[in-house]
């Protein structure tokens, strides 16, 4: 998916959406656009700025992985792996 952004005084260009994290952080764009509008970074909120640390299990990496035939028959219908690093808990 493809994001547009504001780089420079007046460069719109657009970028791959998985991008943007990288650029926001490394401070090479000043607004990014989503669908309610322009985000001015330093003014507006971004996703990941505010609230306080969350201190549970890490919920957004689970992934379904496939099973077996003979799993399938035995009633077990996916089993839930995690991706990234092994979480503490």
């Amino acid at each position: 998916m493809k994001v547009q952004v504001l780089s420079g005084y007046d460069n719109v260009q657009s970028i791959e959406a998985n991008n943007l994290k990288r650029l926001i952080v490394g401070e090479k764009i000043t607004a990014f656009r989503r669908s309610e509008g322009w985000v001015k970074l330093g003014i507006d909120p971004v996703r990941g700025d505010g609230g306080p640390d969350y201190d549970g299990p890490e919920r957004r990496n689970i992934v379904q992985k496939s099973i077996s035939g003979e799993l399938r028959k035995s009633g077990l219908f996916c089993l839930l792996g995690l991706r990234g690093p092994k979480p503490e808990w």
